[in-house]
């Protein structure tokens, strides 16, 4: 059974200025990803505007994607606010051939925790694939907590959990009541190399996607036992963390690939884009991070 495992871009999904998708910057973007360390792609997460794009868009992105991975783990999230809309797309994220299904929990409405179990249990009950949960309160509305371990070890299809909660404590919870070979997986950026030290098996965020080779290094670290090498090499991810919380999410992860040379589109309305200050700001982060030295007009 597949299980994720090293670090995982959360990348973004570009859109056109009139906000059609641009499936030309997708293949593009991809390509680049793999000319890089990383280890996979998580596809249509957060960073991927995923909730603001209809069915018919969403399964496009899923074969446009499928089709243009090549080297590279793909994991692509098929979360909806009902179970029946998200076991739909996971049927075609399956059958498009990517390597797992990702599910945000479900949002808006508040299911008690046995409900959000079945919605995992029932996923995997409908396409026999791995599925991974995913945990955004900030985003979703609803939190996972840490007695679901109970209910995944009940299916071994379910493989990992990404963690983008932000509670250390809590993420330390998932590790130590986690199934054998399951992966918890970072996914707050903040705690990237905490959640490593804390047994996590890789980590899962958008700051890999404008800080590849820092994301890498620090993971390559944890796993030698450099601990002080990774926590340094923390300290340079939180400048690229900084870079891309400005503005309106995430509209400063797509300038901030643009700027090293990677266009990566436009966000979506509602969302906006940077004004002429966050790019100047975003740049000036990048900087402090060791990812780019000058801008030239």
């Amino acid at each position: 059974m597949y299980h994720p495992e090293g670090v995982y871009a959360a990348m973004p999904t570009p859109f056109r200025r009139n906000g059609d998708l641009d499936n030309v910057l997708l293949k593009e973007l991809m390509a680049h990803f793999e000319e890089t360390d990383i280890d996979g792609l998580l596809v249509m997460g957060t960073a991927g505007e995923f909730a603001l794009m209809n069915g018919d868009e969403r399964r496009k992105v899923v074969e446009v994607a499928a089709g243009a991975v090549k080297k590279m783990d793909l994991i692509i999230n098929a979360g909806s606010a009902s179970s029946r809309e998200t076991i739909a797309l996971a049927k075609h994220i399956k059958d498009a051939g990517a390597d797992a299904v990702i599910a945000v929990e479900p949002y808006f409405y508040h299911p008690t925790q046995e409900g959000i179990a079945h919605h995992y249990l029932d996923i995997v009950g409908a396409i026999d694939f791995p599925v991974m949960a995913y945990n955004i309160p900030s985003f979703a509305g609803n939190r996972i907590m840490p007695d679901i371990m109970d209910d995944f070890a009940m299916d071994e299809r379910i493989v990992g959990l990404k963690d983008s909660e932000g509670d250390a404590a809590k993420l330390a919870e998932f590790i130590n009541r986690a199934p054998r070979e399951f992966s918890v997986m970072v996914g707050m950026d903040t705690l990237a190399s905490t959640g490593l030290a804390l047994g996590a098996k890789g980590m899962m965020i958008g700051s890999a996607c404008i800080a590849p080779r820092i994301c890498t290094e620090m993971y390559r670290a944890m796993c030698s036992g450099d601990h002080c090498k990774a926590f340094e090499l923390q300290k340079s991810l939180n400048h690229a963390i900084r870079a891309m919380q400005v503005g309106t999410f995430p509209a400063a992860i797509k300038y901030a690939l643009t700027v090293q040379g990677f266009p990566a589109g436009h966000v979506r309305a509602p969302l906006q884009e940077l004004s002429d200050d966050d790019r100047v700001k975003v740049e000036n982060h990048l900087r402090n991070a060791g990812i780019i030295e000058e801008i030239f007009a």
